[in-house]
């Protein structure tokens, strides 16, 4: 059968509450945690000094890798996570097996950071065409930002589940966008909305919590992440919904 939006949402927010997503949660805020005691900045600006081009604080590189290389790992432990959650949550039931932590981990990881690469790479075609040619180029930024961020948003399931590498499972999600683009721009604007919604209620906790000692920090960093993990679970119950004949 074809996708639901309402369905989706709804299954989806039903398993936001689930085990699994929170020890998803969990291991995200522990991860960001520990990072966040590493000693040091590798970029930062230099407050109180002019820079050559007027006001501006300088931007000065430290050179201590330390920092970048807890970003790094925070980034790859992020993307595994994703690649976890899709494959345990593209079943019905939601069910952690072996093999959602162990299957061609790092194959699924790399293209998972293709799909973000080429995203990131539209998205830097679009600024410069923007700054190129102004509202001009900010329309057509607008524009192939929305038609990326819909023809990439099964891939990463196509990558989790079924093994494929990044440019089948571009292939297979700009088919589905093709098929059912009114469902999938609904798809993205309700998980915009809900997504927000989200974050608004992270708000009202976070400020409810953030002074509680180190459990503060810690519900805060988890809070943090609802946004993530809800649209790694929509994007694996959108594709469970999918018609064998949609790719």
């Amino acid at each position: 059968m074809a996708f639901s939006v309402l369905t989706v949402l709804r299954q989806s927010l039903r398993r936001l509450a689930t085990g699994p997503a929170l020890l998803v949660l969990v291991a995200l805020a522990v991860v960001q945690a520990i990072a966040a005691f590493v000693p040091g900045e590798f970029v930062r600006t230099t407050p109180g000094v002019i820079g050559a081009g007027g006001g501006a604080m300088p931007v000065v590189i430290t050179g201590n890798p330390l920092p970048l290389l807890a970003s790094f790992v925070v980034a790859i432990v992020g993307v595994y996570l994703a690649l976890v959650t899709i494959r345990v949550f593209a079943g019905q039931w939601g069910i952690v097996e072996r093999d959602h932590l162990t299957h061609r981990v790092g194959f699924g990881v790399a293209n998972l950071l293709g799909v973000s690469v080429v995203l990131a790479i539209g998205l830097g075609a679009g600024a410069f065409l923007a700054i190129v040619l102004g509202l001009v180029g900010i329309a057509l930024w607008v524009v192939l930002f929305l038609v990326l961020l819909a023809a990439s948003f099964f891939a990463p399931a196509f990558v989790a589940v079924e093994d494929d590498d990044i440019l089948t499972a571009f292939r297979k999600s700009f088919r589905v966008l093709r098929r059912s683009p009114g469902r999938v721009a609904a798809l993205l604007l309700a998980l915009v909305i809900v997504n927000a919604l989200l974050q608004a209620l992270g708000g009202v906790v976070t400020d409810a919590v953030a002074s509680i000692g180190v459990v503060g920090p810690l519900v805060v960093t988890i809070v943090s992440g609802l946004g993530s993990v809800f649209l790694w679970i929509a994007i694996a119950r959108a594709y469970d919904h999918l018609e064998p004949t949609a790719v």
